[in-house]
């Protein structure tokens, strides 16, 4: 379990919302949700997190629909005391049965969750709002063994992208899109950059 506890190490200080406790995960997703619609939103950066603590990460999610069950991988970078990690997840669930916009994952750190079945953890989330095109806003809420971490993200195909629509949304639910923290982009670029040029020398 060790993996995943130094992960959830991690999403506590990326995140300011954690609970030592059960936690009841839901948020009221949006009216009318095409769920075809959604998935076409198949890879999309989190550009801003509501109750973040540390702007130093980086996310991208790669999302498709494979045999009924939807298949998210995110990759993330966080800064951790002055060091880079680099990690990735992968969750497989389904929409949750009469409730269109919510989802029930289970997720690993291991592409095959068989092999460390002692490293997974629960994920809910329901999508708050998208133009099923370039963002797409979701509360995320993940459960690990006495451990809950949640918070609400802004997701968006092109991390440059304006963000007219999300911040007309976030005002009608009182809440501000400049009071949110957002990712460093020169960091994210930096780190990404590097990556690559590791994997290069690797595969050399």
């Amino acid at each position: 379990k060790l993996i995943v506890a130094i992960i959830f190490g991690i999403l506590t200080n990326t995140f300011a919302e954690v609970y030592f406790e059960d936690k009841n995960c839901h948020y009221q997703p949006m009216t009318n949700f095409n769920l075809e619609q959604y998935l076409k939103i198949d890879h999309a950066y989190v550009t801003h997190i509501k109750d973040g603590i540390n702007s130093q990460f980086c996310r991208e999610l790669t999302t498709k629909l494979s045999n009924g069950t939807i298949e998210t991988t995110t990759e993330s970078y966080d800064q951790i005391f002055g060091e880079t990690l680099h990690y990735k997840m992968y969750c497989n669930g389904k929409q949750k049965n009469d409730s269109q916009g919510e989802f029930s994952y289970e997720c690993n750190n291991s592409d095959d969750p068989k092999k460390n079945p002692q490293d997974n953890y629960k994920l809910y989330t329901s999508v708050i709002d998208t133009d099923y095109e370039k963002y797409a806003i979701l509360y995320w809420c993940a459960m690990y063994g006495v451990f809950t971490v949640d918070d609400i993200l802004v997701l968006k195909t092109d991390k440059n992208g304006d963000n007219n629509k999300v911040e007309k949304f976030l005002q009608s639910k009182k809440m501000k899109l400049d009071k949110f923290l957002y990712s460093n982009s020169t960091y994210c670029d930096k780190v990404k950059n590097n990556g690559e040029k590791e994997e290069e020398k690797i595969g050399t």
